[in-house]
């Protein structure tokens, strides 16, 4: 982890996620934007800042599953696996996004899976932190909503949205305390569960808080 935040936080900020990208070999060629069907988002990658935030403020540990829905290029799952020790596996709908990643995650040595499927439908059993970028809306999302919720009847989760405001559709979320403008946290609060423990946070460190804050 150490090194790879190191080589990151030595670059220029607005470099940062085109390096990061080329590194993980999903820079070229860009995937299309358009939307894969009715309430779903087209592809857009999640930035480096909002990425290594989560991993700190959750914060993931070697012990999670952590699942991205709408895995994309495969960013995120794979940052989270080299940065956390963390199983990790992506969700994604289109099949030539699922191949890349696939592709890059082999060619780099990272154990991280992808899986080609509609969130609605795939297996969210194993997971205890959950990110998504807005990978879909309206009817789509209250149904995947459903789905976690199923999980976090059986055991405390993490939901880690960017750019989606769930609190409205999911009662059943705590959104935590935070002054992240895109990113919000939320834990799972159903009575009869136990919490997930937290431990004690410490300082995320020089590096991560250089990225997490886009400092030069």
């Amino acid at each position: 982890m150490a090194h790879l935040l190191d080589w990151l936080s030595s670059l220029p900020a607005g470099e940062r996620d085109a390096a990061v990208e080329r590194y993980l070999a999903i820079a070229t060629p860009q995937p299309s934007h358009d939307s894969p069907g009715e309430h779903l988002v087209g592809y857009h990658a999640s930035g480096l800042s909002a990425i290594v935030r989560t991993l700190v403020d959750v914060p993931v540990a070697t012990d999670d599953v952590f699942v991205d829905l709408g895995a994309g290029l495969g960013k995120v799952v794979m940052l989270a696996r080299l940065l956390t020790g963390a199983t990790a596996r992506g969700i994604e709908i289109q099949p030539v996004l699922v191949d890349r990643a696939r592709a890059a995650a082999s060619a780099l040595g990272i154990d991280a899976s992808f899986t080609e499927a509609d969130v609605r439908d795939a297996d969210l059993d194993d997971g205890t932190v959950f990110f998504l970028y807005a990978p879909f809306t309206g009817p789509v999302l209250a149904d995947v909503l459903e789905r976690m919720h199923a999980v976090a009847k059986r055991r405390s989760i993490v939901v880690c949205a960017l750019g989606v405001d769930l609190e409205r559709d999911a009662r059943w979320l705590a959104p935590r305390p935070s002054d992240a403008f895109w990113l919000t946290i939320y834990d799972s609060m159903v009575p009869g569960v136990p919490a997930r423990p937290l431990p004690a946070r410490s300082s995320p460190g020089s590096l991560a808080e250089t990225i997490v804050f886009e400092r030069v």
